[in-house]
């Protein structure tokens, strides 16, 4: 027997049966240097302190001492990408199919309802942590967190913390390269100008930049050794929640770093695929570097009272995601919107190092 469209709309509307709703997960990445804070505050506060290695001058007794002075102290205020991503729920085609067939008071189609809206939040939210994990892999490789609809942040990392290889001291020329020197200059700069105490290392690669290190000569006749064991390259341990691999240990001069690579990637708005780590650049940050993905407050509407009249409002809350419902009466539009403001703050900006090693 033949079924009307209307009937069969409604029959799929109130039961979906085999439904298969790809999710993709947004794996920590860099996340872990860079721990979540909220601020009551619009504006980011950054205080910057630099310590020293100063060695103290001995004096004759019953003396004046030797006069000593705070390190200056450098306070720099940012203000917070923002982002609001909107769920609309006439644009939804169950929401509105409902609505034509006029089953609005069925509870399984509410229910559907309900969870296409919490899937959309999802959505949203899934896109801003891919925006901070972009943020973080900025900071790691060139200091600046670039955006779209405001000034780029620039940290002003030291120049001597990012290095070009050309030529053949690149990776790519395995019989001049020299990757261990490479890795073990890196580990120099952190202790002599980051001031690192670090009892870790951890270099973290794309796959391309690894396998020309491990093509290298220079690490091949390191791995020679039998009686001395200076290199551990195991089978690669992936880890699902960080979305890194870990493929072994090194010695580079008087340091041992962890290897790991990094492949993850994105869709950008031009919906083109990019990855947070450029395929040409190692990245190396001792265990105690410190760092900071920190939400700025959020705006939204209040009530309160003025000369008794009941009124919406603006105000902040301190929130790291905001979700709240809108509606346009003109445009006869509904839905909900999801909001953050993430930044994220390298405090010991000396302690990352960053190199080129692939043209």
């Amino acid at each position: 027997m033949a079924i009307n469209i209307i009937d069969h709309t409604a029959a799929l509307t109130s039961k979906v049966v085999g439904s298969f709703q790809e999710d993709i997960p947004v794996r920590a990445g860099f996340g872990g240097f860079f721990p979540e804070e909220t601020t009551p505050s619009l504006e980011i506060d950054v205080e910057v302190e630099r310590d020293n290695d100063l060695i103290a001058v001995d004096v004759m007794r019953f003396t004046e001492g030797n006069p000593n002075k705070a390190t200056k102290m450098t306070e720099h205020k940012y203000i917070p990408p923002y982002f609001k991503e909107e769920y609309f729920f006439q644009r939804d085609t169950v929401y509105m199919n409902a609505i034509a067939n006029g089953v609005m008071n069925n509870r399984n189609i509410n229910r559907l309802i309900t969870q296409r809206a919490v899937k959309g939040m999802t959505t949203s939210r899934k896109k801003i942590e891919r925006a901070i994990r972009k943020q973080q892999a900025d900071v790691l490789q060139t200091g600046i967190v670039t955006l779209v609809n405001g000034d780029n942040i620039n940290y002003r990392r030291k120049a001597g913390s990012i290095v070009v290889k050309t030529g053949g001291a690149l990776w790519s020329a395995p019989t001049t390269a020299k990757p261990l020197d490479d890795l073990a200059l890196a580990m120099t700069f952190l202790r002599d100008e980051g001031n690192s105490n670090g009892s870790d290392i951890n270099v973290i690669m794309r796959s391309a930049a690894f396998n020309a290190f491990m093509e290298a000569d220079q690490v091949k006749e390191s791995s020679d050794f039998r009686r001395i064991d200076r290199l551990k390259i195991d089978m690669p341990q992936f880890s699902e929640a960080t979305g890194m691999a870990f493929q072994g240990q090194v010695a580079a001069g008087d340091f041992t770093v962890n290897l790991w690579t990094y492949n993850e990637k994105y869709t950008d708005s031009s919906n083109v695929t990019q990855y947070y780590l450029d395929s040409n650049k190692v990245i190396v940050l001792p265990s105690d570097f410190q760092g900071k993905t920190v939400f700025g407050a959020l705006p939204t509407l209040t009530e309160t009272s003025v000369n008794g009249v009941t009124v919406d409002a603006p105000g902040i809350v301190e929130a790291n995601y905001l979700i709240r419902s809108f509606s346009d009466k003109k445009t006869l539009s509904s839905g909900l919107e999801l909001t953050s403001a993430p930044l994220v703050v390298p405090f010991t900006i000396d302690k990352i190092y960053t190199m080129q090693v692939l043209a």
